[in-house]
């Protein structure tokens, strides 16, 4: 999509961001007043819009096309093979565009296929979708938590938090799958060009996920709506309970009987039920003066600031880094994340739901974890291939003299030679004058700064000047050099076994953050929760992390003096800042698991205390109903019956009586 409407990584960032602006409207009000109304129908209506966001992300392929660049290459590529260009009069106006050597510049930006284009509109639409899935998200997870806790037993939570978030997890992962399957296609499916995947030039078709995913969400909110406003079970507990009060207090709890099932019916809703602002206000004041919970809250926000800039920027890394195509990038951040977080979700959330550790083990844990994590990017930081040195202009440096006169312009069109040691800026900047489009990878011969493998600037090349003798002469292939690197193979398990490690620590943070705080509040604290994690992470973590990233960048595309996307990156740069930024990040948001940890010896994350109360209860009532039958059995001692007839009538009431 980058490279589609020439985006830099900042303006990705700041589309993305349209997903949390959205989250920070709206959360509080949502997680606060949602609660309160049928949640099953509020979420069926957030997914159904989501599903219209999936639309809407489409949309700008459907408007503006797949764009010159691709129709060009496609075109171009597509033809059996090009013609010997032996002078200027003989180069056609798509063979420029080939960036060969044409002896003379190409400037000529009135021409409508060079002309760059202005993309305000695909921006708007994608930042509005983004939008709209915001709004989705708030509703569905900061009321979908709610409902899920007060439908289930609290010792049930953790194994159900664990399973509802592996299956979160599996949307994102399958995301990466599919964005890398339709990526794998060119982005108009009936065209077909001679270029590898690999090809910086690949243009993928990144519009036919999103039709996909709005389908899916559309089928999925109509699902939703079905859904009662309790289930079924959580009204036979609830029913139970009152039953119960009823025996322990016949009048209180005939009364409170009453009151339950007439709120059942939509007959009566108490005070205390009414959503208000003063209320609001006031709830917001009990969970900020909660010590837990804002420990909980730092550590949560931090970290997320750290690690989303990271996850946002990393197929874009690992495609320069380890020189992996941007289909294999997202197969590979998919597989690493579904493996880890899957499995490290559910042994988490199935030790705390058998294990029930205590709350100090707890804390402490996610104190362990949170160092690991910090530890784990000090290590990826060193972990890394060489970095790739391109002839051509880059870096303030000259192309080679045997190119000199070519006339080459700044499109960045990466060429092999065949030895493949060196990288070339272009064709034009090898000198190469043919391209053979029927091969895939496309084939450049007669390339004057390419002989046996020499380097073009050793005094051993032909001359300083193109020559039309082409015997000695060299051919190159386009795209990178393939180069022998197996640091992508330790960075993948070092990676996949941390984060397996750190996912473990998911359900009892989530545990923390709903049992630090009253029932009554769960559901304004995870919609507080969701508006400062956008406001103070997911907003400004992809525009920062775009902004650094942007700042290694070597080559950027260049149309008639215009800037747009990043072709090359240096690696070494890249490497060191997309690590050292979420390592010192992630290593401040300790400080949080720390107060977190001081605070949380009383902290009752598995409802024991309400447990002991009703065995407590329980308990007593079964004592004075046996003290009470023991001083019955007293006083029958101590006054003998008179008559027989007492006695057996005091035995037998109910034969007596009948006869």
């Amino acid at each position: 999509m980058e490279k589609r409407f020439r985006l830099t990584s900042k303006q990705t960032g700041t589309i993305l961001s349209g997903n949390d602006i959205s989250q920070v409207i709206l959360s509080i009000l949502v997680g606060y007043f949602g609660n309160y109304g049928h949640r099953p129908h509020w979420m069926s209506i957030a997914v159904i819009l989501g599903a219209g966001s999936g639309f809407a992300a489409a949309l700008p392929h459907f408007i503006y096309g797949p764009g010159k660049d691709a129709i060009r290459i496609a075109e171009f590529t597509s033809r059996s093979a090009s013609a010997l260009i032996s002078n200027i009069t003989r180069v056609t106006s798509k063979e420029k565009r080939q960036e060969l050597c044409h002896l003379q510049p190409d400037l000529n930006c009135e021409d409508e296929d060079m002309a760059a284009e202005s993309f305000i509109g695909p921006v708007i639409l994608l930042f509005i979708s983004q939008f709209c899935v915001g709004i989705t998200v708030t509703t569905f997870y900061s009321i979908g938590v709610t409902y899920l806790d007060d439908n289930i037993s609290k010792k049930s939570y953790p194994i159900y938090y664990a399973f509802t978030f592996m299956l979160r997890i599996l949307g994102p992962v399958t995301g990466f799958f599919m964005g890398g399957k339709c990526l794998s296609m060119w982005i108009d499916p009936q065209k077909q060009p001679n270029l590898t995947r690999k090809d910086p030039r690949w243009y993928g078709a990144w519009w036919i996920g999103y039709l996909f995913i709005g389908c899916n969400l559309l089928l999925a909110g109509s699902l939703l709506m079905l859904f009662p406003r309790k289930l079924p079970a959580t009204l036979r507990r609830e029913s139970k309970k009152v039953l119960r009060q009823a025996e322990k207090d016949e009048q209180a709890g005939a009364k409170r009987g009453i009151e339950y099932f007439a709120s059942l019916a939509k007959t009566k809703q108490t005070e205390r039920e009414k959503p208000t602002f003063k209320n609001l206000l006031r709830a917001l004041r009990r969970i900020f003066t909660n010590k837990i919970w804002v420990g909980n809250l730092f550590n949560t926000v931090v970290y997320v600031l750290a690690a989303s800039g990271y996850w946002n920027f990393k197929p874009k890394y690992l495609e320069n880094q380890f020189r992996k195509s941007t289909s294999e990038s997202s197969y590979y951040t998919g597989v690493t994340s579904l493996v880890s977080l899957m499995l490290g979700t559910g042994l988490g959330g199935a030790v705390l739901r058998w294990a029930q550790p205590g709350p100090r083990f707890v804390t402490g844990y996610n104190i362990f974890i949170t160092l690991l994590q910090s530890c784990s990017y000090v290590v990826l930081m060193f972990v890394g291939c060489p970095k790739v040195d391109v002839v051509g202009p880059v870096e303030g440096l000259e192309g080679p003299p045997c190119s000199a006169d070519c006339g080459c312009s700044d499109r960045y069109s990466p060429i092999c030679s065949e030895d493949k040691t060196t990288l070339f800026y272009s064709p034009c900047y090898a000198g190469c004058t043919v391209a053979n489009t029927s091969a895939s990878p496309i084939v450049y011969s007669d390339c004057h700064c390419i002989t046996n493998g020499t380097d073009p600037f050793n005094k051993t090349f032909i001359g300083d000047t193109v020559s039309p003798d082409s015997a000695t002469f060299g051919y190159a292939t386009s795209g990178y050099c393939e180069e022998p690197c197996n640091a992508f193979i330790y960075y993948i398990i070092i990676q996949t076994v941390v984060k397996t490690v750190a996912s473990t620590g998911r359900v009892g943070s989530n545990l923390i953050h709903i049992r630090s705080v009253a029932d009554e509040d769960k559901g304004i604290a995870l919609g507080t929760l969701t508006v400062c994690l956008s406001l103070f992470g997911f907003i400004p973590a992809p525009i920062m992390m775009g902004a650094i990233v942007d700042s290694a960048c070597l080559i950027w595309d260049k149309t008639c003096g215009k800037f747009g996307n990043c072709w090359l990156y240096d690696s070494d740069k890249f490497r060191i800042i997309i690590h050292m930024v979420p390592a010192v990040l992630i290593f401040i948001s300790v400080f949080g698991d720390i107060v977190v940890y001081y605070y949380s010896r009383q902290l009752d994350l598995y409802g024991i205390a309400e447990e002991e109360i009703d065995l407590e209860q329980t308990k007593n009532k079964e004592e004075e109903e046996e003290e009470e039958q023991e001083e019955e059995e007293e006083e029958e001692e101590k006054t003998p019956l008179k008559t027989e007839e007492e006695k057996i009538k005091k035995e037998k009431p109910e034969d007596l009586d009948s006869c």
